[in-house]
């Protein structure tokens, strides 16, 4: 049960060092409760939220308009600390009406997401100079996926909906993100993205003070053999794991004609 409220925001534009020149954030919380989300301890930290991830969402409302002049031709992101199409998102149309806004301005538009509701809006997105929807995968094991983010769209329906957007004109771009060690398939994601996109980008997951207790529990319960692994790369630090892997994805991704970020292993690394 998520618990939906309306609250009076100055603004929905903040600037960003994301790649864009400004992020918007259409709601507070996210109802895809992934168990992993960083976002569950920033808005515990900043803003004293101890409702469980995923069982409250408040929708913005601004109390200013856009000023277009000063969004011309600028690049906007949507989003940083939720998915503005996650499942309330059907029925409010508040993102959908974001767009519209944002029309006159001619910005260009990324998007982040782990939902195909994201098809939905192709015909605004068609409109604009520019625009790319981002969607983020951290396994194309369905069962996974309901255990991991109980309420994104399964792997299917993503790659579904990128087909669909591909074929609208729109760029689509991968996340392949967070990683789960030995749970995360990354070559059968290269494999299964690479007639959508030209590139992808791998992040770990990574564990915060706040969330690590829970994130180890629940591999463990899904996974027990992989305990000691876990530990080694989380308790003990050791980075030989990530070192391989991140081989291992460069030397497939090479052989695919598909550009990669990888952002783990020491040090970034692009090709």
């Amino acid at each position: 049960m998520v618990t939906v409220a309306r609250v009076k925001v100055k603004s929905l534009l903040s600037p960003t060092k994301l790649g864009s020149d400004f992020v918007i954030n259409p709601y507070i919380g996210c109802p895809h409760s992934c168990v992993y989300c960083y976002a569950a301890e920033i808005m515990r930290a900043r803003r004293g939220r101890a409702e469980p991830w995923g069982s409250y969402l408040d929708v913005k409302l601004p109390s200013t308009p856009f000023d277009l002049a000063k969004l011309f031709r600028k690049s906007i992101l949507l989003s940083s600390m939720t998915d503005a199409y996650n499942p309330y998102e059907e029925r409010s149309l508040t993102t959908r009406s974001i767009l519209r806004a944002l029309l006159p301005a001619q910005p260009s538009i990324s998007i982040i997401t782990k939902s195909a509701l994201v098809v939905r809006d192709i015909d605004i997105l068609k409109k604009f100079p520019s625009a790319c929807v981002t969607f983020s995968f951290s396994s194309l094991d369905d069962e996974f996926r309901k255990r991991a983010e109980p309420y994104a769209s399964s792997p299917q329906k993503k790659l579904a909906a990128m087909a669909a957007l591909q074929s609208a004109g729109i760029e689509t771009d991968v996340m392949c993100a967070p990683l789960f060690p030995a749970i995360t398939d990354c070559a059968a994601i290269i494999n299964a993205v690479k007639p959508l996109t030209s590139h992808i980008t791998f992040d770990a997951l990574k564990l915060r003070r706040g969330n690590a207790e829970k994130i180890l529990s629940f591999v463990h319960s899904l996974h027990p053999e992989l305990k000691e692994l876990y530990e080694e790369i989380y308790l003990r630090r050791q980075k030989d794991f990530w070192e391989g892997l991140r081989l291992e994805i460069k030397r497939k991704c090479a052989q695919e004609g598909i550009r990669s970020s990888v952002f783990f292993g020491g040090r970034r690394a692009s090709a």
